[in-house]
C-alpha cells in the first residue's frame, strides 16, 4: 500500500508511484493510466524488456495496523492499487482480519477479478449516488472497522467528511495521499 519514486530512462526526475505489489511478491507492481499528454507515462508505457528502471522506496504509511481484526477499503478509481497490495498481503500472511471492499469508478479496472476474490466482501459501484448509499450501510454494519481511503485528493477529503459524519471517529481512519496526482 506504500509509494515508489520511479525514474523511466529518457525522462529527468522520478515520479511517485503507488505499488499494487506486496512484499512478498516476486515483482515490482504499479498501475496507472496512460494519456497521450502525459510525456513520462508514454516512456512507461513503451519500455522494452531489458531496459533499466530506478525505484526508490517504499515510503508512506499507508500499511496496515495489527490491531485491524476488521477493515473497509475505499477506493475511486486508480485508487485500487494500494489495497491490491494490502489485500495480497492479508492472504500470504494469513492474517486475520475480515476485509471489505467499495470501489466506486465509472470504469472497471484490472485488479478487479482479483481484489474481489481476496476481500472477503466487495461491492463495486459507479455512480456518486451508489457510493454514499453503500458507504452508510457499510458504516451501520461495521461501526468498529478501521476505513482505509484511496483515491484523488478530493474524494479523500469528501468521503473522510462522510465517513466521520456517520460516525467513526479520526483515529479509525488511514488516508492514501496519493502524490503526484
Amino acid at each position: 500500500g506504500q509509494h515508489g519514486f520511479l525514474s523511466v530512462p529518457g525522462f529527468r526526475g522520478m515520479k511517485p508511484f503507488s505499488l499494487a505489489s506486496a512484499p512478498e511478491d516476486d515483482e515490482v507492481v504499479i498501475a496507472t493510466h496512460v494519456h497521450q499528454a502525459r510525456k513520462k507515462k508514454n516512456k512507461l508505457a513503451n519500455l522494452q524488456e531489458g531496459d533499466i528502471v530506478s525505484l526508490r522506496g517504499p515510503i508512506l504509511k499507508f500499511i496496515l495496523d495489527p490491531q485491524d481484526e476488521s477493515i473497509v477499503f475505499i477506493a475511486q478509481g486508480i485508487g485500487i492499487t494500494p489495497f491490491r497490495s494490502l489485500l495480497r498481503h492479508i492472504k500470504h500472511d494469513k492474517l486475520n482480519v475480515q476485509t471489505t471492499l467499495l470501489h466506486v469508478s465509472k470504469q472497471t479496472h484490472t485488479f478487479r477479478g482479483e481484489t474481489e476474490k481476496l476481500a472477503n466482501k466487495s461491492y463495486y459501484v459507479n455512480s456518486s449516488t451508489d457510493f454514499k448509499t453503500k458507504l452508510t450501510e457499510l458504516v451501520e454494519e461495521q461501526p468498529e472497522a478501521r476505513y482505509y481511503i484511496s483515491g484523488g485528493k478530493q474524494f479523500i477529503v469528501d468521503t473522510t467528511k462522510l465517513v466521520k459524519q456517520l460516525g467513526i471517529i479520526g483515529s479509525k481512519i488511514k488516508k492514501d495521499p496519493f502524490l503526484g496526482y
